[in-house]
């Protein structure tokens, strides 16, 4: 870890455990994306946040140590990763953990208002069990 400049608190600083483990994952060659939890965060569905930063990984799951943070990183299958970094991927993501018995069309329409047409062309295209299409394609008519 290098320390950079920063010119709000006057002196050099770490970078985040969050920063590090992006690199190690992209040298490593591994797709990374946020966890299901953070997803429904961040689309509003809940306001629960995790107490260690946990991402869904391409690689073994493991916890890396970065100073005193701990950043844990848990595999997933392929099918998980699809356009992962993106909105697509946090829409994917979110209806994962969400899971069946917890997509009601309330939480289907709240992913589509997310995202935009191209986005969700996007999103139909892949590959998701077919309850978690059915359940898109059932917002989808309500909100046109």
């Amino acid at each position: 870890m290098r320390p950079k400049f920063n010119q709000y608190v006057g002196k050099n600083v770490r970078p985040s455990p969050t920063t590090v483990m992006r690199v190690i994952a992209k040298s490593n060659g591994e797709t990374i994306q946020i966890h299901g939890a953070e997803a429904v965060r961040r689309l509003g569905l809940s306001t629960q946040m995790q107490m260690l930063p946990t991402f869904y990984t391409s690689g073994s799951t493991r916890e890396l140590k970065i100073g005193n943070a701990v950043v844990r990183l848990q595999h997933v299958s392929r099918d998980r990763l699809q356009h992962a970094g993106t909105n697509v991927g946090l829409a994917l993501t979110a209806l994962h953990y969400v899971g069946k018995e917890g997509l009601s069309t309330q939480v289907a329409s709240t992913v589509v208002n997310a995202l935009s047409s191209e986005e969700l062309s996007k999103l139909r295209a892949c590959i998701m069990p077919e309850w978690m299409r059915m359940a898109l394609s059932l917002a989808t008519q309500k909100v046109e």
